[in-house]
Parts: structure tokens; sequence; C-alpha cells
């Protein structure tokens, strides 16, 4: 499985952030914590303190280009990663269509 570079996971933790800051904007922050070729992204709803609610919302998978990303969206009540269509109708897609499917599933109450 390819590694996304350092250069590519910044750029898309910034992208995917201002993109949600632009549909969410009620949320704090999207996160995405690195594993191998696998991002894992959470949001965070909060005032900034100790009493931020983290989401878990999905993962994406890096699979050698930078536009096409595997998806898959987090089932809280297994707490595990389920593969996964985008809205788009896609297997695969760009970060920000995975942030948009799984922010229908578990960002509802923070729809703009």
């Amino acid at each position: 499985m390819p590694v996304p570079p350092r250069r590519l996971k910044d750029l898309i933790e910034g992208t995917v952030d201002h993109h949600a800051s632009l549909t969410h904007p009620d949320l704090q922050e999207i996160t995405i914590r690195w594993r191998g070729s696998f991002g894992y992204l959470t949001a965070w709803a909060g005032e900034g303190d100790d009493n931020d609610e983290q989401i878990p919302l999905c993962r994406i998978e890096y699979l050698g280009d930078d536009d096409h990303w595997g998806f898959a969206v987090y089932d809280p009540a297994t707490q595990t990663y389920t593969d996964a269509i985008l809205r788009t109708g896609e297997r695969t897609g760009h970060p920000t269509d995975a942030y948009d499917t799984a922010a229908i599933i578990h960002l509802a109450d923070y729809q703009k």
C-alpha cells in the first residue's frame, strides 16, 4: 500500500478542514490521524475547551492518486469502519467527498 507523502497529508488536512468550515461553520475543526495509507477524520465540536465533543466520521485510504482515495464510514454501534460508496455514487473520490458523505450521517445537528 502506498503511503501519502507529508506534503500531501498536510494539503489534504488543510483542504478538508477549510471545506468543513464552509459547510459546517459550527464545528471547531476537522482533524486527520494518519496510520500508513489510512487517514481517520474526526470532527470537533464545542467551545475549544476540555468538554469538546469528538465525532469520528470516516476513514480515507491513499491509493496512489492525489484525487482518488478509498472511503469507509465510521459505525458508532460497532466502533469500526465499513467500506462504503460516496454520495457521488463512486467508490473512490477526493477526501472532501468522503467528508461530505460522512457529514450526512454524522453531522446532521451541525448542518448549515
